[in-house]
């Protein structure tokens, strides 16, 4: 029978304690990195095999928009005396849930990827109140738009398309369900004479008339998106590249115009960013969020970035916002013109009930309570992972109502900001997720801990291998050596 020499017994305990602490040592100075390319490779779009990628490719998050529309309840009363500040009752929230499919992916071999989105919606009624066959009376949105149009025209224009307004009885205020307001839409003859007229500037290409009509299930709607995969850079990751095969938009001049940001999805860790910017395909432009607080849910810390005043400022405060406003017009502060990027309609974006925006809004209409609360704009983002556990991105559509000067209806109108709706995009982590996301929270320490034990337990070895040494105890017993002579 053999048995372990002293020699041997040595080299194996010194030899242990060698591997042991090689392992501490470099799971405390390597681990971190090494974790660190792992996460960073499965976070990337590099191939269609990452976890991010499959995250991305249909976003696992549940999403909520719901919807706010404005009842003017004082149009008859506007209509005759001009005087009469309009009323508006918010109705609502209509509650549809989201979901949002990538398709037609391509890679590039500049570390780019293009795709288009396909966002789907769906009606949930049990978070709802009222009903979408509830009535609603606002400023209607097809003579806002052909206003618009008109309005520097010759007076013979003018008057001839106040021939057609009166002949086909058409009114100021209309009143209709919340359903043909959203996704439904309605037909009208006023969209026939847009197409009739072919006014520069104004392409509809829609039959019907809703806010949100042939959107629901629409691959094409949101356009052509080009992004940054985060192969080579995973700090580039989802950075848009181009927006329909543009990298400046037509509607803003100098960087008013300029594709940056993400889509809102997609966020490589901003630890130690100030500011996040995301790019909106409803804005048609940029959106730049500061970091403001500390946000916990699920028991993980997330920082909190919010749209200040900044967003829909007019140049007062930040000089690099005045090429969203034009030289001739006077615009307080608080909204965004987007009629260049919808079809020539004046409309107006805010956020909700003029929260942030000059006073001059909400004091020229009735009905208006900024909370910020409820209409603050916000994403709280897990600083280590880069999940979005919370968002909450709210906007507000306004219609221009303008003087114009041979249309009946419209000449003795005060120029006003008209309230349509406004929603909010809501979207919060999966248990799933959440999961996921303090695992990997976790894992980079338990690491490093993990080689801080190794060294420990080596040390501890060592050191009891050298006592032993030390005492000379590795000496063989009397009985020991007998039996392996006898072996021998």
């Amino acid at each position: 029978m053999a048995c372990c020499t002293p020699f041997c017994k040595k080299w194996t305990t010194f030899t242990v304690t060698g591997v042991v602490l090689v392992l501490g040592v470099l799971l405390i100075t390597c681990w971190e990195k090494f974790f660190k390319g792992i996460m960073d490779q499965q976070l990337s779009l590099g191939s269609r095999s990452t976890k991010g990628f499959e995250m991305w490719q249909e976003t696992p998050i549940p999403m909520y928009l719901e919807f706010h529309l404005f009842n003017w309840t004082n149009a008859a009363e506007v209509m005759k005396d001009p005087n009469i500040k309009p009323n508006f009752v918010e109705c609502g929230p209509f509650v549809y849930h989201e979901h949002h499919i990538r398709e037609n992916i391509t890679f590039h071999d500049n570390h780019t990827v293009t795709f288009m989105q396909r966002r789907i919606w769906r009606y949930v009624p049990e978070k709802s109140i009222g009903s979408l066959e509830d009535e609603i009376t606002t400023f209607n949105p097809i003579v806002a738009t052909v206003a618009n149009l008109v309005k520097d025209k010759h007076i013979i224009v003018r008057k001839g398309v106040n021939f057609f307004l009166v002949e086909k009885k058409v009114k100021l205020a209309i009143t209709k369900k919340v359903r043909e307001y959203l996704f439904d839409g309605y037909e009208d003859p006023l969209l026939d004479l847009v197409h009739k007229l072919n006014i520069s500037g104004m392409n509809v290409p829609y039959t019907k008339f809703g806010w949100f009509v042939d959107r629901n299930n629409s691959l094409e709607y949101d356009g052509i998106f080009n992004m940054y995969s985060g192969e080579n850079d995973i700090e580039a990751l989802g950075r848009l590249h181009t927006w329909n095969y543009l990298t400046d938009v037509p509607y803003w001049p100098d960087n008013c115009g300029g594709v940056v940001g993400t889509t809102g999805e997609l966020w490589y860790p901003p630890l130690g960013r100030d500011k996040v910017k995301l790019f909106a395909t409803d804005l048609c432009s940029s959106v730049e969020l500061v970091k403001k607080d500390k946000f916990w849910l699920y028991g993980m810390e997330s920082d909190r970035y919010v749209g200040t005043e900044e967003v829909f400022d007019n140049g007062t405060i930040n000089s690099e916002q005045k090429c969203f406003v034009p030289d001739h017009i006077q615009q307080p502060s608080g909204v965004r013109n987007v009629s260049l990027c919808k079809f020539g309609a004046p409309a107006f974006l805010s956020y909700a009930h003029f929260y942030l925006a000059d006073e001059y809004y909400r004091s020229s209409i009735d009905g208006m309570r900024p909370n910020k609360s409820k209409h603050e704009m916000f994403i709280a983002l897990e600083p280590n992972t880069g999940f979005p556990l919370r968002v909450q991105a709210s906007f507000q559509v306004n219609l221009k109502l303008f003087n114009v000067k041979g249309i009946t209806m419209l000449e003795n109108m005060k120029p006003n900001l008209m309230p349509a709706f406004w929603f909010s995009q809501t979207a919060q982590m999966t248990d799933e997720l959440v999961g996921l996301a303090k695992i990997l929270l976790v894992l980079p320490s338990a690491g490093v801990y993990t080689g801080y034990g190794l060294v420990a337990i080596g040390i501890l070895l060592g050191l009891i291998g050298f006592t032993i040494t030390y005492r000379k105890g590795w000496k063989e017993s009397e009985e020991e050596s007998l039996l392996n002579q006898n072996t021998l």
